[in-house]
């Protein structure tokens, strides 16, 4: 509860609709000029979103100003975090920050961003308890750079012994950005020159960091409609940004079988906010398959399972079996390119799998000339 004597802030965004009539102070006015508010908080830009935090004490304005704004039901105040979704089809995500503090989101296809020649521009104005005008308000200015998407990649290689993920090295969002670091499943985090101390081989250039993993236990073996896969749950992070590195292969196996199989997480491909709530359940709105048409697209909140006919895509090749005695391999290529709704970024999604080395006599082929 509130103190009586407690403040209570309230953060409106400024939106002039069509037909609509706000009344604006001149630009003259000098208490309506762009200052500092809540300790001078700083925007903080992302691949597809920009955020700010806010202090605990200010958040019941923020509900209110979310509540009359969006019209949400009565019960959002007394239960804001049940209002989600609502908060999702604008554009916004609200959630716990570092220190007691939120964390406001707005995609830069939000609900009141308005989109300069340079610039994501987000005008929020703070009240004060029983101050209604506007001349008398704060104002805070959200402003992100207009970065030009650039499409995404992400190379997968699925070999019995290892699997190995290639991604071009992000841009950074500022200068002064602390070093990259590797994270796994969220916990241990490791420098990349230090990566060998937890089993990974990571080569890095320029443009692109490339992380190699045995199979082994830093995999996690997942199901996606009673389809088993293991995943390498590995992030870049440096400072508050991350940029995902999750790569998905089939269980080892020697014999193809009919459809190929291609696991893909759901999750933004720039840069997002470290330690932040990633949304699920990302829209896919668009899927082509380069070789071959996929037979379906189905997945759950964190995956997408793209199938596709096995016989186009397979091939053999030579290979040499543990004993010496020569063999056969077979493998397959898949190059994806695809969307999410929800994202600014494209994506070409490849993945090349290779089966265990047998002998001549017993892999089984599914296209002619296996």
């Amino acid at each position: 509860m509130w103190g009586a004597h407690a403040v209570i802030w309230f953060l409106g965004l400024i939106y002039v609709h069509p037909g609509a009539c706000l009344r604006i102070p001149s630009s003259g006015s000098v208490r309506d000029r762009p200052r500092p508010a809540l300790g001078a908080p700083s925007t903080e830009c992302f691949s597809d979103y920009m955020t700010l935090q806010i202090s605990k004490p200010h958040m019941e304005g923020l509900w209110q100003w979310l509540a009359w704004t969006l019209h949400l039901p009565g019960t959002w105040r007394r239960s804001p975090g049940s209002q989600g979704p609502l908060l999702a089809k604008c554009g916004f995500l609200l959630h716990p920050g570092p220190e007691g503090r939120f964390i406001f989101q707005a995609l830069y296809s939000a609900c009141f961003v308005q989109k300069e020649k340079a610039n994501y521009r987000l005008e929020i104005r703070i009240f004060r308890k029983g101050v209604k005008r506007l001349e008398q308000s704060y104002r805070y200015i959200m402003k992100c750079p207009v970065v030009p998407p650039r499409p995404g990649q992400q190379s997968v290689l699925c070999s019995p012994s290892f699997i190995q993920v290639s991604r071009p090295l992000p841009l950074r969002m500022r200068s002064g950005q602390t070093p990259w670091l590797l994270s796994l499943r969220g916990e241990m985090v490791v420098s990349l020159e230090d990566a060998s101390l937890m089993g990974l081989h990571v080569d890095i250039n320029v443009t692109t960091v490339t992380v190699q993993s045995p199979r082994g236990d830093l995999l996690q073996r997942q199901e996606v409609q009673n389809i088993s896969m293991e995943l390498l749950p590995l992030w870049l992070v440096g400072g508050s940004y991350a940029y995902s590195l999750e790569a998905a292969c089939p269980l080892v196996s020697s014999q193809p079988g009919s459809e190929v199989l291609v696991h893909i997480p759901r999750r933004r491909p720039g840069l997002v906010r470290r330690g932040a709530l990633e949304e699920s359940g990302l829209s896919l709105s668009m899927l082509r398959a380069h070789q071959s048409h996929p037979s379906t697209v189905t997945g759950n909140q964190d995956f997408l399972v793209v199938r596709l006919p096995a016989a186009s895509l397979l091939r053999v090749q030579p290979c040499r079996e543990s004993q010496g005695a020569p063999g056969r391999q077979a493998s397959y290529r898949v190059d994806l390119s695809l969307r999410f709704t929800q994202s600014l970024t494209p994506m070409l999604w490849t993945v090349e799998n290779f089966f265990q080395c047998v002998g001549k006599r017993d892999i089984l082929g599914v296209g002619a000339g296996l």
